[in-house]
């Protein structure tokens, strides 16, 4: 996992403010609301309508050169569904993805601390390659695999302006349509 330990809130906080993506008084509020209540920094941002999903997984992609990928595009393995304990995958909505050789991939709800990711390394006794996925995705097919898990709001707060004109998950795709045409400037 070298390399890892740069995954940290504050480096992302950085990040947008340097793209001018969210303003920096919303990341420094957001940052301080994640110290006083726990919730993490990037939903802080996305349930206040502050920033996407989408644009701040591609931020993310970016920014720490790491791999996309949407849950529904795996099929997840049976070795991987077993690999970490189920309260530590909804508590970090992780979703494990697949164990080859002592590799364990997973996803994640667009970032997670580097500590999250060496307690999933401890716990699974695998060497974790983490790729950067959606929170909602995510939280979706945790539902799936462990449907005897209580069952979880990911949007506590108000949602974006993009997500309630979508609908939801529902329309993922053509929010993220609507995305590359705005990036397009069409």
């Amino acid at each position: 996992m070298k390399g890892m330990e740069r995954l940290t809130t504050v480096r992302l906080a950085e990040a947008l403010s340097q793209s001018g993506m969210v303003v920096n008084e919303k990341i420094t509020d957001a940052l301080h609301q994640q110290d006083s209540t726990g919730v993490p920094f990037v939903d802080v941002l996305v349930d206040s309508g502050d920033i996407s999903e989408w644009e701040i997984s591609r931020l993310v992609v970016q920014h720490f050169h790491l791999p996309f990928l949407m849950a529904s595009c795996v099929e997840i393995n049976e070795k991987a569904k077993t690999a970490l304990p189920t309260d530590f995958l909804f508590e970090h909505r992780i979703l494990p993805l697949a164990v080859l050789g002592s590799v364990l991939s997973l996803s994640m709800p667009v970032i997670v601390p580097f500590k999250v990711l060496q307690d999933a390394e401890k716990l699974s006794g695998h060497n974790v390659f983490p790729f950067v996925g959606l929170r909602t995705e995510n939280l979706k097919f945790l539902h799936e695999l462990f449907p005897e898990q209580p069952r979880i709001d990911v949007t506590k707060g108000p949602q974006s302006g993009e997500q309630q004109a979508s609908g939801g998950w529902q329309n993922i795709f053509d929010v993220g349509d609507q995305q590359v045409l705005k990036d397009l400037g069409m």
